[in-house]
C-alpha cells in the first residue's frame, strides 16, 4: 500500500465516522435544508456574493460530503450538479437529501484524484470547493490540474479554504499564535489523533488517525497558472465561519474574528481563475 492510499484510507474512515454525528444534533441541519426550499448551508451563503450568476451552468462540487453545499448551488439556480466525494455514507445522505427535495443531481464516489474519469472532462462551467478541502490531498498542483480538466471553455474554479497561514498556527497557543504546523507542502503529512469533529454532540469516533497537508499561498497560485488558468479574484479573508481558535469572537453575519489585532493572522483565502477559451 503506498503511502497516499494509507493516509487516503485512514481519512476516510474518520469521515465515514464524522457522517452520523454531522446528521445528528448541532451538526449539518439537514432537517431545515429539506424542510426550508429556499435556505443555503452557511458555506455557500458565505461563498454567494462571490460566485457568478448560476442559472443554466453545470457546476462540479468536489469533496461534496452531506450535500447541503451542493444543494445551495441549486438553490441559486445551477442547472446541473454533480458531486464527488470518497465516503460513500456521506453520499447516501447526500442522495437522500436530494430526493427528499425534488432535486436532480448527480453524486459519484471516488478519489478526488480521478474526477476527470469519473465526472468527465471539459463538461462544466464551475468547479466549486469550498472550506475544509485541500487540507486532505498533498498536491495543489495536481488537484489544480484536475479541476482545470473539468472545466469547460471558460470555465470558472472557485476555491475558497482555510489560509496556510491559519494552518500553521497551535490552536492550543490561541492568541498568542504560536507556529506549530508546516506552511507549505511536505512529503509527510501532519499525522493527527484528535478523535473528535468539529460539529455535533462531540461523540468520539471510532477512527481518530487523520492525515492533513498545507499549501502556501504562492504554491497555490502557481499551480492554477500552471494549469493554464487566469486568476481571476485572489483574497485574504480574516474571518472565518466558526471559531477557528477557541477566543475567537462571532461579529453579525455569523463571522468570526480574533477579539484582538484580527490583522495579525489571514484566516481564509479566496481564489477564482478561469479556464482560456
Amino acid at each position: 500500500m503506498t503511502g497516499w492510499t494509507r493516509w487516503r484510507d485512514d481519512n476516510r474512515a474518520n469521515w465515514e465516522d464524522r457522517v452520523p454525528v454531522h446528521l445528528g444534533p448541532g451538526g449539518y441541519s439537514i432537517e431545515a435544508m429539506a424542510a426550508e426550499p429556499t435556505r443555503l448551508s452557511d458555506t455557500v451563503r458565505h461563498d454567494a456574493a462571490w460566485l457568478p450568476p448560476l442559472a443554466g451552468l453545470r457546476v462540479a462540487h468536489l469533496q461534496c460530503h452531506l450535500g447541503t453545499d451542493t444543494l445551495s448551488l441549486v438553490r441559486l439556480g445551477a442547472a446541473e450538479v454533480a458531486g464527488l466525494d470518497f465516503a460513500p455514507s456521506a453520499l447516501a445522505s447526500a442522495r437522500s437529501l436530494f430526493a427528499r427535495t425534488g432535486t436532480a443531481g448527480r453524486f459519484v464516489e471516488g478519489d478526488v484524484h480521478d474526477a476527470v474519469a469519473l465526472l468527465g472532462t471539459g463538461r462544466f462551467d464551475v468547479v466549486y470547493a469550498s472550506m475544509g478541502a485541500i487540507n486532505w490531498i498533498p498536491s495543489i498542483g495536481r488537484w489544480i490540474a484536475v479541476a482545470a480538466s473539468l472545466l469547460a471553455p471558460g470555465g470558472l474554479l472557485h476555491l475558497r479554504d482555510v489560509h496556510p497561514m491559519a494552518m500553521t498556527i497551535d490552536p492550543a497557543s490561541d492568541l498568542a499564535l504560536a507556529i506549530r504546523f508546516p506552511y507549505g507542502e511536505s512529503a509527510e503529512p501532519v499525522t493527527l489523533h484528535e478523535g473528535t469533529t468539529y460539529v455535533g454532540d462531540g461523540r468520539r469516533l471510532a477512527h481518530a488517525t487523520t492525515h492533513e497537508w498545507s499549501h502556501g499561498l504562492g504554491e497555490t497560485v502557481q499551480a492554477a497558472l500552471d494549469a493554464g488558468l487566469a486568476i481571476t479574484r485572489l483574497e485574504e479573508l480574516y474571518w472565518t465561519e466558526y471559531r477557528h481558535l477557541a477566543s475567537m469572537v462571532e461579529e453579525p453575519g455569523g463571522r468570526f474574528v480574533l477579539p484582538e489585532g484580527p490583522e495579525r493572522l489571514p484566516l481564509q483565502f479566496l481564489l477564482q481563475a478561469r479556464k482560456p477559451g
